[in-house]
């Protein structure tokens, strides 16, 4: 079974993100701005993320920007025809050859559920998997329930953030994990982090199919 991530593993996020700077540019948003409001819009109470276009739009009209304009100019950088361009180049193909190991594949994503789907559904990826989780608070509780229902699976964690990662793997130490690491993330955290560290999904699949050859 392969549990995957979503942002920063299969998404370029940090592009999503520096497209939405931009179209907010045009408006007269400075970037000191925008990544101010990003960063209220994310972050909720509790530690719930509530990222969508509508709350960032919301944010930005409390900082005196124009609420319509800046949701239109949001909700272009989240088309289908957008989002299809902020996949990773091996996305696909790094997908299809997992669904090559006839495995389940389960999505899991944190964020906002609404703007997660929106993510999902515009990149087509969601074809690829047999269920999909998007949670706003912590992943903790999916993964639990996925591993009380498959006790004898071997649990494949595909994901971008390296403290996560070891969160959740001292947790559940069934899960085997593999770092695809985000731009964020330093060679050298990469390099010392414990876990195998690949910066392609395609180096990934190469590594899933050698262990599974010598195991």
């Amino acid at each position: 079974m392969f549990i995957i991530d979503f942002d920063d593993t299969l998404f370029d996020t940090h592009a999503l993100k520096l497209a939405r700077r931009d179209a907010l540019h045009e408006l007269g948003v400075e970037e000191e701005l925008f990544w101010r409001t990003y960063s209220e819009a994310r972050n909720g109470a509790a530690g719930i993320f509530t990222y969508t276009n509508e709350r960032h739009a919301d944010v930005l009209a409390q900082h005196g920007v124009e609420r319509e304009s800046a949701l239109q100019a949001l909700i272009k950088t989240t088309s289908r025809e957008q989002l299809s361009t902020f996949l990773f180049s091996d996305t696909i193909s790094g997908l299809e050859a997992l669904r090559a190991f006839h495995e389940p594949m389960i999505l899991l994503s944190l964020g906002d559920k609404k703007f997660q789907e929106l993510k999902v559904t515009g990149t087509g990826v969601g074809e690829f998997f047999d269920q999909m989780y998007m949670v706003h608070d912590t992943k903790a509780h999916v993964i639990g329930e996925i591993l009380k229902e498959h006790p004898e699976e071997k649990i494949w964690f595909i994901n971008d953030k390296i403290d996560e990662t070891k969160m959740l793997s001292e947790k559940f130490p069934r899960l085997k994990p593999v770092v695809r690491p985000s731009r964020s993330v330093s060679t050298a955290a990469c390099a010392s982090c414990g876990f195998p560290c690949f910066s392609t999904l395609t180096d990934i699949v190469s590594y899933v199919e050698f262990t599974k050859i010598h195991n």
